[in-house]
């Protein structure tokens, strides 16, 4: 991606829908990561791939001693330093993950990468190069959209789109170059190189966001916790969760 479809991008989190999104995506997202944390790793040091709207590093920064973000975006880099700016342990770093390289030997606990992998040209060579980031007892824990949910079935239905993975024009607006299925992300997983110790799926949604406008967030908590009952298949979200083989 070049830097004016990243800002681009980045714009999309002030926008009316953008906020639907960060509320459903950044509330979901922080909640699988701490429920993945909890059950295989821990809170020592990390690196997030992407500052997106800022709610996980908000939620979970807190609980590390020592976190890097690195994001391509320098419109949210300057938002993370005004908001962030007395997170302990904090480091912002404007780069992209095709560029970015650790201090010598500083590898960490966990690398989250929430939301990226669709957004970047080979995800396979990003995912294999984070390996050399981490610690030989962590992981790393990866979320993308899902091409086999409930909406996106639903939209073919109705003629929105023509196949499942198809990209709607939000996902265009957003810089996706891809969705996935959950054969096709373990399938990239693996082909970088790591093993996989778990994956799922979280969140349900039949609708678009622009017709989720105005849902209350008692709403959205209880969609997400009835969707971790149901198969990844239909779930708008995937994770999958990591270590290095």
């Amino acid at each position: 991606m070049d830097p004016n479809t990243i800002n681009k991008s980045a714009e999309f989190y002030s926008s009316a829908i953008g906020m639907v999104n960060a509320q459903i995506i950044g509330n979901s997202c922080t909640a699988i990561n701490l429920e993945m944390l909890e059950k295989h790793g821990r809170f020592d040091s990390a690196i997030f791939l992407g500052l997106g709207d800022g709610h996980l590093l908000e939620s979970i920064g807190p609980r590390f001693a020592s976190i890097t973000v690195v994001e391509g975006s320098d419109q949210l880099i300057t938002q993370g330093r005004g908001r962030f700016g007395a997170l302990r342990g904090l480091n912002l770093i404007n780069a992209y993950f095709e560029a970015y390289e650790p201090q010598p030997g500083a590898m960490v606990s966990c690398i989250l990468a929430n939301h990226v992998l669709e957004h970047l040209d080979d995800p396979v060579s990003v995912m294999r190069r984070t390996r050399s980031w981490l610690r030989p007892d962590g992981i790393a824990i990866f979320t993308v959209p899902s091409s086999t949910s409930l909406h996106r079935r639903i939209g073919v239905q109705l003629g929105i789109l023509r196949k499942n993975n198809d990209l709607s024009e939000q996902d265009i607006v957003v810089g996706h170059q891809r969705v996935y299925s959950l054969a096709q992300l373990q399938a990239d997983i693996l082909a970088a190189g790591y093993k996989i110790i778990e994956t799922g799926g979280f969140n349900i949604k039949l609708v678009s966001q622009a017709q989720m406008l105005g849902w209350p967030e008692s709403l959205h908590e209880a969609i997400y916790r009835v969707s971790r009952e149901c198969s990844p298949e239909i779930c708008s979200n995937l994770y999958a969760v990591c270590r290095r083989s």
